[in-house]
Parts: structure tokens; sequence; C-alpha cells
């Protein structure tokens, strides 16, 4: 194995351009998501001084990139609750913002967005919010494992009411949600036609249900379904584009903190990963993709120069059901072209 200078040398084309920083305040959260494995009752990074201790690590790793464009993901937990709003959070989440902006280099171009569930009723103050900071937020829905009835009710509601706000829609690759994808979601389709929409890969953990993992026929299934029928969703970029691509993993070129300050090496799924194929400190390290790129062959593949990867943490699931011989993503990449062609 390559020392990890040596490997993102190698592969330097595929390094994003673009730096992302991943920022955990805190679990705490009004929902209980089946795929999720957060603990939700934990009030730990719930608190001004928590949030705001976050803020020197961030600076100094901005100032120190040559990087000149910074992607800041804020999230819980559900940052945008009626207690946390009640208790004057939304204060302190403008206070990191102005400090952060206060502190980096002037050339150093910013962008935040809070990532929320939109269930909580005090949607005028997160508008009045996302206002006053020229904010946008990414939100996430499922089919599958989410909301209960009310809950879908008030997401409904709420997403009416916060639409110019919108970056992207999110949702979670997971066995239920691919289902019910490729049968037909009436509410998806809405969400489709008037948002970005981004599929985020599984990643198992503790307490995780392996029957939420997909197999990887059900993911080919999933890429060929979002081909036929959903082609704008991120996912498909690469797949559609005839101009190179870097990797939508952003190892080598991010920063991730934890609710406790602690700081993720590699990404927080190397964190939260439990039944792998590998230790935690490979985890952490570039053995996990140059393992992905030799099982796969992604040097002598004809598409490497336009993969994006799939999500190196999500591959090193032990009990993954790897019933397609080959690459699923070499596999999208020949169905697309054979869709072209037709």
């Amino acid at each position: 194995m390559l020392k990890d200078e040596d490997f993102y040398n190698l592969v330097n084309k595929k390094i994003v351009k673009h730096s992302e920083l991943v920022v955990l305040f805190f679990e705490d959260c009004n929902l209980n998501c089946i795929f999720c494995p957060q603990n939700h009752t934990s009030k730990i990074g719930a608190d001004r001084d928590s949030i705001i201790s976050k803020v020197p690590g961030i600076v100094n790793y901005i100032n120190n990139n040559p990087s000149l464009d910074f992607y800041l993901h804020i999230m819980g937990g559900e940052l945008f609750q009626d207690k946390f709003i009640e208790k004057d959070f939304l204060i302190y989440y403008g206070e990191f913002i102005d400090l952060i902006k206060n502190q980096v280099q002037p050339n150093k171009k910013l962008h935040f967005c809070f990532i929320t569930n939109l269930v909580y009723n005090n949607i005028d103050a997160v508008i009045n919010f996302c206002e006053k900071y020229n904010l946008k937020i990414s939100v996430s829905y499922d089919m599958n494992g989410r909301f209960n009835t009310n809950q879908l009710i008030l997401f409904k509601e709420n997403i009416e009411k916060v639409s110019k706000y919108i970056r992207l829609i999110s949702l979670v690759i997971t066995k239920q949600n691919i289902s019910s994808l490729i049968k037909g979601d009436e509410y998806f389709e809405y969400l489709y036609s008037k948002y970005l929409c981004s599929w985020d890969k599984m990643l198992p953990s503790v307490g995780f249900n392996e029957h939420l993992m997909p197999k990887e026929s059900e993911l080919l299934e999933f890429y060929k379904t979002l081909a036929d029928k959903y082609p704008l969703c991120t996912n498909m970029e690469s797949f559609l584009s005839d101009s190179e691509n870097t990797m939508t993993c952003t190892r080598g070129n991010s920063y991730t903190v934890m609710a406790d300050g602690s700081k993720a090496k590699g990404c927080s799924g190397a964190v939260l990963l439990t039944d792998t194929n590998t230790t935690k400190n490979n985890l952490e390290s570039t053995i996990i993709m140059q393992k992905y790129i030799s099982q796969k062959n992604c040097f002598s593949c004809e598409y490497y120069s336009k993969c994006s990867f799939s999500c190196f943490i999500n591959n090193e699931y032990k009990n993954m059901v790897r019933d397609i011989d080959g690459c699923v993503f070499k596999e999208v990449f020949k169905y697309v072209e054979s869709k072209q062609k037709s």
C-alpha cells in the first residue's frame, strides 16, 4: 500500500478542488429514522459554548487550505427543533457564522448549508434566519423509515414555505427506498420536479439493520431507474458527463468535527462504521480507497476519468451482498451508453 500523500498525488485529478467541512453541532433530534446511527437523546454539544468552540479549528483549517471554495455543511440531530429555537439557538448559529466570516482570509469563499428534516412548527423563525444570513438548506426526505403520518403532513406544509431557500433534497439509498422509487413515489416525483435531488449511500453503524442495505444488483437497478426517469439527480452527473470528473467523496480535502469537538479522520463514516472488512485506522486512511481501486480495477477501466467512485466506507461493509460480476458503476456507464446509442 502507498503512503497517504503518495496515493493522493497519484489520484490528484480525482480529488475535489473545493473543500468540504462537515460540522456536527449535536445529535439531539425529534425524529428516529431507522437508518440513522446517531444517539438522538444525547445532549452533547447542544449549548452555545460547544457550538462556538468549533470555530477556531474551522478557521485554522480554512486559512491553511489552498482551496478557495469551502462548503460548510452544518448538521445535527435536528438544529431547528422548536425547543432550540425557543432557547435562542438561532442566535448561536448566527454568531458561529459571523465569527468564521470575520476570521477567515478575504479570498476564501464560504458556502454555509444547514441540513434539516423540516419537522417543526416555528418555520417562520427558520425562514427569517435563512433570509438574514443568505442561507440555503438541505432537506432530508425518504419514502420509508423517516416520518410518521403527522410528521409527513408537517413536512409537506413546511417545504412549501421554505421553497426558495432549498438547495437540495437529500435521500438515503436503502433497499426500501429503492423499491419505492422503482414502483413510483408520487411525492418524490413532485420534489424531483422542483428541486435538485441527491441520494446518499447507506452507512452501516452501531445498531445497524442489515435488511436496509441493498444488494449490488439492487443498486444497479436503482441507478438504471435514475438514468431512465430521474437523470437530473446529482448521482447521475458523472454517468452523463462527457468530461473528466472528480470523485464525490471529499477525502483529501475535507474537515469533519463531531458533536464532542473531536475531529474525524477520513470522514464521519469512519467513526460510525461497524462490521467492516478492515480496521478503524485503515478506515481513516487512504487504505480503503486503495483497496476499492484495486478491487474494481479502476486504473484499467475505460470509464476511470469520468467515474466519481462509490462511497469507500459503504464498500467496506463486510456483509454487503456482492452479486454483480465486476463493478456496479461500470455496468451503469455501459447502460447509459447503450441508451444514448439506441
